[in-house]
């Protein structure tokens, strides 16, 4: 019901965002990824494309399209996910849904994390804010730490709070949790040092 409803409120927005896209560059308007999900399942998730889809090399601000930068600025760029929702293979929070190449299916941490449905918002980036995109990267057992850390706490009152939390950080920061939102320095140095 939340997917049809935003679908629909969101779908003048939607086309345009789409009309630019085409209108800046050749390429398919929608970009898809094979991510993994609940119980290891691999879904294709959605967003529009933000960059050139002729240019395959070079640094990713140079990759970047104008209309893709105005668009991941605000986290525009993930409404198609939205679609996802609708389809099932999110729910609205959860942990994130994780790239291929990043998931050791063999690990026991690993199958703990993918043993909810993940999720349109995600308990990890709210936590780390502006820091979690590079400590993804760097320290992914942070992010799977607190990802695990909300499966312990997860209830129908859990999401809604967090729900709450995810609508005022992203109006704190600008449209852009993981670009402007502020770390929970507290939550991540906990973290840190019981690794």
């Amino acid at each position: 019901m939340f997917a049809l409803l935003w679908l629909g409120l969101t779908a003048p927005l939607m086309l345009l965002i789409a009309h630019l896209i085409k209108l800046e560059s050749p390429g398919s308007v929608l970009f898809s990824q094979p991510m993994v999900g609940q119980n290891g399942k691999v879904f294709l998730l959605f967003r529009f494309r933000t960059m050139f889809a002729d240019r395959s090399e070079g640094r990713a601000e140079q990759r970047l399209t104008r209309v893709g930068a105005l668009i991941r600025d605000l986290s525009f760029d993930h409404l198609p996910m939205l679609i996802n929702l609708l389809k099932g293979d999110l729910t609205l929070v959860g942990p994130r849904p994780m790239e291929i190449g990043v998931v050791d299916f063999e690990d026991d941490v690993w199958q703990q994390y993918f043993q909810v449905r993940p999720g349109l918002f995600n308990y990890a980036v709210l936590k780390l804010g502006k820091s979690w995109t590079p400590s993804r990267a760097s320290r992914p057992s942070l992010n799977q730490a607190l990802e695990l850390e909300y499966q312990q706490k997860r209830s129908s009152i859990t999401d809604l709070q967090l729900l709450i939390q995810f609508l005022i950080a992203y109006i704190k920061s600008q449209g852009n949790v993981k670009a402007r939102g502020t770390p929970d320095l507290e939550a991540e140095t906990k973290l840190s040092t019981s690794e």
